[in-house]
Order: C-alpha cells, then structure tokens, then sequence
C-alpha cells in the first residue's frame, strides 16, 4: 500500500537518523579524539559521508521503486551471492543490532530516572549469565514496537511522525539556548601535530559518527509503500540528510563550548554533562527525557525495514517461507518483524552498547558501499532514469571510497567486534552454499 508522501519520507529519514547517536555516541567520539578540530572534522566528515550516500541512494531508490532495497540493487548488478549476503547481514547484525542497542540506549536513560530499571540493577542469572533489570527492560520495549509497527505502516509511520517532530524541536532547543547560553565558551580549534598514534583512534570515533548518521538508507527498502517514488525518495533522503547533519553540527558546537574535552570524554553522558554545566541539575534532567522521546522514535523507526528485506528475499527463495507471509489483515511482514525482534532480544543479552554500535557499523558501512556502486553498473546497463543525482561520478565515487576507508578503520580500531560480524558473513556464505547444492540437486 502506497502510503508514504515527502514530509513522511523526510521525518522518516531524520526519525531513522536521530536517536541515541547525538548523545551517546557522542561522548565516545569525543574520547577517541580528544581535540575540538578534529572532533568538528569528523562530524563534518560523516555529514558530507552521508550527504553523498543519500544522493546516491536516492537515484538508486527512483530507479528500483520496489520493497527491499539493496538487496535488489545487489542482487542485479553483482550477481545473487551479494544480494544474499547483504540481506543475510541485515537480518542477522546490523538492524537487529540496532534495535539492541537502541533499546539498550532507552535502558540506560531510563536508569537515570528510576535505578532500580537501569542496566547495572542485577535481576536474575540463567547458566551464569547475569541479566540485568535494563536488559529486560530493552527486550520489553523492542517487542512493544515490534507489535506496534505490525498493526501497518500507516501505524508505525505516525508514530514515527510524532515521534521525529518532538526530538527534532529538543535537538533545536538544545542548539538555540546551548549556543546562546552566557556560560558558553569558544573552544580552541588548533589542529595538534598529526601522529599514527593520533590516526589510530579514529576509527572508533568515525564508527560512533556514522552509527549517529545511519538510517538514511532505510527509505530505500520502503519504495513499495511510497506515493510518489521517484519525487519522495530522492526529496526525502536529501532533505533528511540535510536536516539531520545541521542538528548535529550545532549539538556538537554546545557541547564543545560548555564544558572542556577532558571533562565530556569522562563522562558516559556528554550531552548530559554539557547541558548541566550550561544551565544545572534541573535541565539535565528535561534532557535525558528528550533523549529518552529521541532513543524511542530511533527505535520505531528502524524496526521497519529489515522484515520487508527479508521478504523480499523469501519471495525469491532466499529465506523460508514464513518470512514472505504478510499479516492478512494489516499486510505488513509480522512473521519477519518478531524473528527481529528475537535476535534483538539475544543481542541485547550478549553485547554491550559501543560493541553492538562497532558491529553493526562495521557490516553496514561495507554493505552499503556495495550498494552504492551498483549505480555505476546501472548507469552502463540503463543510461535514463526518472530522477539522475548531480555530481555523478564523482559523489557517488567518493561515497564508496571513503566507505571503505571507514570499514578499514573501525576494523582496524575494534578487532574483536569486526571478527564477530564476519563470522556472521561467514555462516551467511556456507548457507548460501547449501541452497545452492540443495537446488543443483
């Protein structure tokens, strides 16, 4: 059902981006560099990364108006391996890993307010894993709007709408009165002596940057359900994008100028830490309730678009058959959005905030590079498009060239947490095999 106009497109996008990315992550891209210029250029960085990934996608979503995405991009540009493994990583690590963390996020917050629910209050121990009251707290949220977004997409995409209007008005708020605050101060912007030791971290806060800039991509699983395809993606992911980048670039500019780099990288709030240093315990505390409203539309966001992936892989044989089932009264892929939410729930148990966020960034910055250069495969095979990018080939170049260098460099920062995504891939190809056997057969 074609449900989604332009202003739905651009809250979605900037619903999908907003989350817990401008105030959690935040702080751990302040501690890996440690400097306001390079914090600056590293958020400059991500807001042109993800600019010319919403330009690119925009073509590619005007060009293949159909529900899933890369997956179709992939599969018909790069042959059906890539297709399968693109979807195997978003089913499997990077949206369930979202909705892990982004649920973990709304735990911790909510920890602010009542301890008793937060992620360091033990609850019970199952073989001897401890599991605290936030983590049950997270798994309730996450299947909350799992059912939610299974009621349809006018459902989800409303809240998505109220959602995306409240966090956009705090992170506006938090720029015009963070700016304009008489306790504010201008930062040294001096760049230090340029080092290996300082290139090294910056893998982890380009990985905290883009997982704070992802979603953008997920309009483009969505051009089933949009009016106007070839008008409201291109015009949603571009305004989006745009929006999203001047609301960080200002949260980044209060943060820096309230209080020093030393004292917001300690804390595991930043955003928190720079409001009560601006305007006390009172403000602080209306912040985390923003941040809480921002965490929760993040969340209702980005539940939407793995399941419809999913069933488009299962139209086509990839997955079993339950995930091309839609719910027959709402159509929306019900069976796909409880699988998320399960291995959600398991990811919520095993991983930590920053581990979920280095995981998730890793597969995804590499996947949707893929994706992105399938339009140079399209524009050989298919010279006219409905709506063509500017700047083509270089935005789009760019785009998968600096994507890679990311993947480079969050592997390079979190070993561990890249491994975990490969072994991922890894069952994702021995699978594939398996099919492939299986139907030779």
């Amino acid at each position: 059902m074609r449900a989604l106009g332009l202003g739905d497109c651009v809250l979605y996008v900037a619903g999908s981006m907003i989350g817990s990315g401008i105030y959690l992550s935040a702080g751990n891209v302040i501690r890996k560099a440690p400097y306001p210029s390079w914090i600056v250029v590293v958020w400059v960085l991500g807001a042109v990364h993800a600019l010319a990934a919403g330009l690119t996608y925009a073509e590619l979503g005007a060009r293949r108006p159909v529900a899933g995405g890369p997956y179709v991009y992939l599969t018909e540009t790069f042959g059906a391996l890539w297709g399968y493994l693109y979807m195997w990583a978003l089913v499997f690590i990077v949206m369930p890993g979202t909705v892990a963390a982004l649920s973990t996020g709304f735990a911790e917050f909510l920890g602010a307010f009542f301890p008793g629910l937060g992620t360091t209050a033990p609850a019970f121990a199952v073989l001897g894993l401890g599991v605290s009251e936030g983590q049950l707290v997270a798994i309730a949220t996450a299947f909350f709007f799992t059912l939610w977004n299974v009621f349809g997409i006018r459902a989800g995409g409303r809240l998505n709408d109220v959602f995306t209007i409240v966090k956009i008005a705090s992170v506006i708020a938090l720029v015009v009165f963070g700016l304009s605050a008489a306790k504010a101060v201008r930062p040294s912007f001096a760049f230090p002596s340029f080092s290996a030791a300082l290139l090294a971290p910056l893998g982890g806060a380009l990985a905290g940057v883009l997982w704070a800039y992802d979603g953008w991509i997920n309009l483009s699983a969505l051009g089933a359900e949009v009016k106007n395809p070839r008008r409201d993606i291109p015009g949603g992911l571009v305004l989006g994008v745009l929006v999203v980048a001047a609301l960080y670039l200002g949260a980044n500019a209060v943060y820096l100028g309230a209080a020093p780099v030393a004292t917001l990288g300690a804390s595991p709030r930043a955003a928190e830490t720079a409001v009560r240093s601006l305007f006390g315990d009172g403000a602080a505390r209306w912040l985390l309730l923003a941040v809480i409203v921002s965490v929760l539309g993040s969340l209702a966001a980005n539940i939407i678009p793995a399941p419809r992936i999913a069933w488009a892989a299962a139209k086509d044989g990839r997955l079993p058959a339950p995930f091309a089932r839609l719910h027959p009264r709402f159509a929306t892929p019900g069976f796909g959005l409880v699988f998320q939410a399960v291995i959600a729930a398991a990811l919520v148990l095993s991983g930590k905030f920053d581990e979920l966020v280095a995981t998730v960034s890793f597969a995804a910055t590499f996947f949707y590079a893929l994706g992105g250069a399938a339009l140079f495969v399209y524009r050989r095979r298919e010279p006219f498009a409905a709506w063509e990018m500017p700047g083509y080939p270089w935005v789009p170049a760019f785009y998968v060239a600096t994507s890679m260098l990311f993947t480079i460099a969050i592997a390079w920062d979190a070993p561990k947490d890249a491994v975990r995504g490969l072994v991922i891939l890894g069952a994702g190809v021995v699978v594939y095999a398996l099919q492939r056997r299986r139907r030779a057969a």
